[in-house]
Order: C-alpha cells, then sequence, then structure tokens
C-alpha cells in the first residue's frame, strides 16, 4: 500500500527532472543562435544589475583578495582594476593608499563608482569600454582582474588577445593578476555541443567552448548567464600563447594566478 501513495510522488518527481532536462537543453541551444555582440550585451546587462548595494561596495576586499594583493602589489605601482563595476575592490585598494584606476564596460556601474567615489571624498581615473577594444591609457605595473571577471570574456581566442594586450602595456617587472572558477566537471560537451550545434545552424559568430557554463540568468529568465570556467592546465595554456608566464597559481574554491611577461 505504501508504494501506491509514494507513485504520484516518484512519477511527479521525474517528469520534473525531464522538465529541467529539457529547459537547460533548449537553454543551451537558444545561445548558440545569438550573435557574440547580443552574448557580450548579455554578460554586460548581467553586470551592471550586480553589486549596486552601497553596503556590498562599501564591504572591502575578500580574504583572497586581500591575501593576492598584499602579497604582489607594491604602493609605488600603477595599477589598473580590470572589470571594477561600482567599485568595490577599487574604493578598498585607495582606501590602503594605492594608485589604482578602474575600467568597466558597463557605464552605468561606472557612473555608480563615480558617486560613490565623490561620498567618500576620493578620486581616481575611471575608463569605460570592454577591454579587448578599449585605448589603454598608458602603460601599468600591474592589471588585475576582478572577481572572475577575466572568465566573462568569451572565446579563448579573444582572452589571449586581451593578455597580449595588457602585456603590451605593462611596466618591466610588471604583473597580471586573474581570479577565476575552476571547473567543476571534466567535460560538459553535451551541453555544449547543442550550443556548438545551434551556432552552426544559425551561422552565429561566436564559438562555444568546452568550460563555457550557460544558463538562465538570475531574476530574468528571458536572459542568457554565460561564464567560462578553467580546467587544469588551461589558464597557463592562454598566457603561454600570449608570451606571458603564470609565475603563482592556485586552484582552490577561488583559483588565482599572477602572471608576467
Amino acid at each position: 500500500m505504501h508504494g501506491w501513495h509514494t507513485m504520484p510522488y516518484t512519477f511527479l518527481r521525474g517528469a520534473a527532472r525531464a522538465f529541467e532536462l529539457a529547459s537547460s537543453a533548449l537553454t543551451h541551444l537558444a545561445a548558440g543562435t545569438l550573435r557574440l555582440q547580443d552574448l557580450r550585451g548579455a554578460i554586460v546587462n548581467a553586470w551592471e544589475e550586480f553589486g549596486r548595494s552601497e553596503e556590498l561596495i562599501r564591504s572591502g576586499l575578500m580574504p583572497w583578495e586581500r591575501a593576492l594583493y598584499d602579497r604582489f602589489l607594491k604602493v609605488e605601482d600603477r595599477i589598473l582594476v580590470v572589470g571594477c563595476g561600482t567599485g568595490r575592490d577599487l574604493i578598498a585598494l585607495l582606501k590602503l593608499g594605492y594608485r589604482v584606476e578602474g575600467l568597466d564596460v558597463g557605464p552605468r556601474a561606472i557612473a555608480l563608482a563615480r558617486r560613490i567615489l565623490e561620498k567618500e571624498g576620493l578620486s581616481t581615473e575611471l575608463h569605460t569600454g570592454p577591454i579587448e577594444a578599449v585605448a589603454l591609457p598608458g602603460s601599468f605595473d600591474v592589471f588585475t582582474f576582478s572577481w572572475f571577471c577575466y572568465g566573462y570574456i568569451p572565446q579563448a581566442d579573444t582572452r589571449i588577445g586581451v593578455l597580449r594586450k595588457v602585456k603590451a602595456h605593462l611596466n618591466p617587472g610588471g604583473r597580471v593578476l586573474i581570479s577565476y572558477v575552476p571547473a567543476e566537471r571534466l567535460s560538459r560537451s553535451l551541453a555544449i555541443g547543442l550550443t556548438r550545434f545551434a551556432a552552426r545552424l544559425t551561422r552565429s559568430d561566436w564559438r562555444p567552448e568546452l568550460g563555457d557554463v550557460i544558463g538562465r540568468a538570475a531574476g530574468d529568465r528571458h536572459a542568457i548567464h554565460y561564464e567560462h570556467q578553467f580546467r587544469e592546465g588551461e589558464l597557463e595554456n592562454e598566457a603561454s600563447a600570449a608570451g606571458l608566464t603564470v609565475v603563482f597559481h592556485e586552484r582552490r574554491d577561488v583559483g588565482t594566478a599572477v602572471l608576467m611577461d
């Protein structure tokens, strides 16, 4: 009798799982139909909505950031925070006495960062535009890619191009600091295969790659979430292709690496 009572639950639970799998498959297929410009726009929109709380902006550095910066930054360095967003880590570094400027692709995020800087009695140069396209203002001792933002640059060849670009603007002895999400699984080949299939079918101009994680954006069921998670050795390969050497690398919950010329 007990078995009969549990059959509806078992059936509905199985149906729910089937719908989840179908939804994921359709999301991956939909992502493949996007143009690269549209995918980048979705990434920008997601980050423009993230981190707008003044409490978060003023929360300062996370422990892993503080450990990384204490070890690899010097007070005399000229530093560019790539993906500074609304200014959380930028403001924290300014308060610690570093010479730091910010760059972000989102104009609304930069506008909010300017307002918070003014409230805090701080000032620095803020630049707007994608790192892969914006004209960099001179040379720097350090480029630090803020909290996972390196993995929000689609396609390995584009990320390698970005590293080559910052390398050309590095002072002697300069450093590139990167944080990233280590890949949770060895492969998502089936899901990414669906995205690749849709991209080929629709002649999209972006190439989904292993390590890409695609889903629905939080808070907007119509938007696509994209990030790239890095498999072991992948970051070293990208650095090497750009002519940089990984001099420090830790793969924990948060992966951190330092690259040098």
